[in-house]
């Protein structure tokens, strides 16, 4: 795959006005703005267009597959397809109340590329996280289960992520790899003590047990990808969920556990508390459910740090580090990529005894 340039003021005009939508007719692009990660494969673009008959309004277009390649490696033969399937499907309007996606999603096909056009919601991507604001979000993150509980049927669907906790599982070997070279690098020999180590090359070849626990769980719709950057509290309380290429069916937990793992890393403020947000999890879902599933969210949860969490640090995370690829940024920036690899493995390592 190669990176292509991304898409032009005149390339998106062309897209929307071809086909009629909440964004008007005879629309104007007035600004183009990139928002791309650069850990997707996607183009993410914010668009401020005015309509004659719509006025002006800000828009998110997001091409998937449009080139661009990072060290996480995906190797999920429905990613790029995955996002436009969900909108497309009956799963967003089966969402309660509590949980919202971007009004107005609309999947367009132009030149054979799938065009998936939202509302902006950065206004609300944007508030700062807390400890307080991630209580709400673990017990709107429970939600995720009524979907499957009134229609089962859609989570049969062949689309849908069925072992997220695994998707970066290929990255094991290279984590391993890491972790033995850590003593012979100056910058890196103290990152963790020999003791830990050891528990972490222990959780790496644990992964395969884990996964096989977490395939008996109750299952739920999962998100898939619930980190700080991909949701956020709107003013009545709801969670806002964006970027569903991972949606799929998973272990209760699951989500929480992503969320918690990222939150720190992602620009969540404040110190949170993860047993009284698996605890608010749990008890949101058992009433959910009408039975107690603590103990199983408990393991969903742990099952997220320990497989998900560590293949993304010890792998892709730790290579970066080793190829000094954050050499060029400011001391602080690669301060706060390495401090998270250590307290992310060291929250990984805590949630060791519950699995």
């Amino acid at each position: 795959m190669t990176d292509h340039a991304l898409p032009d003021a005149e390339t998106i005009r062309a897209v929307l006005d071809s086909h009629p939508g909440p964004w008007g007719t005879g629309v104007r692009v007035l600004s183009v703005r990139d928002l791309s990660s650069g850990l997707g494969q996607a183009a993410v673009l914010r668009v401020a267009v005015a309509a004659p008959d719509a006025g002006a309004s800000l828009w998110i277009v997001k091409v998937p597959a449009w080139g661009r390649q990072s060290l996480l490696d995906s190797r999920d033969d429905g990613l790029d397809e995955r996002e436009g399937r969900f909108f497309r499907s009956g799963l967003p309007g089966l969402l309660p109340d509590g949980l919202t996606t971007p009004p107005d999603a609309t999947v367009l096909s132009h030149h054979g590329r799938a065009w998936i056009i939202m509302r902006d919601v950065g206004a609300v991507l944007q508030r700062s996280w807390t400890p307080q604001a991630a209580l709400v979000a673990a017990r709107r993150t429970a939600l995720l289960y009524v979907p499957g509980e009134s229609r089962p049927d859609l989570l049969d669907a062949p689309w849908l992520e069925r072992e997220g906790y695994a998707a970066y599982a290929h990255h094991r070997d290279t984590g391993h790899e890491n972790l033995d070279a850590l003593a012979h690098e100056p910058l890196l020999r103290t990152l963790f003590t020999a003791e830990q180590v050891r528990a972490l090359h222990a959780c790496l070849d644990a992964s395969d047990s884990l996964v096989t626990r977490a395939k008996g769980l109750p299952a739920t719709l999962v998100h898939g990808d619930l980190t700080p950057r991909n949701a956020g509290l709107d003013p009545a309380g709801d969670l806002a969920l964006i970027d569903w290429e991972h949606a799929g069916v998973g272990p209760v937990g699951f989500d929480l556990g992503t969320f918690v793992s990222l939150y720190r890393a992602f620009g969540g403020h404040g110190e949170l508390d993860e047993p009284a947000l698996l605890d608010a999890y749990g008890r949101a879902l058992s009433e959910l459910v009408g039975s107690d599933l603590r103990a199983e969210a408990a393991l969903g949860f742990a099952t997220a740090h320990l497989t998900w969490g560590l293949h993304l640090r010890l792998g892709p995370g730790l290579t970066a580090a080793r190829q000094g690829l954050y050499r060029a940024a400011p001391p602080a920036e690669r301060a706060a990529h390495l401090d998270d690899i250590r307290s992310g493995c060291l929250r990984a390592l805590s949630w060791a005894a519950a699995a």
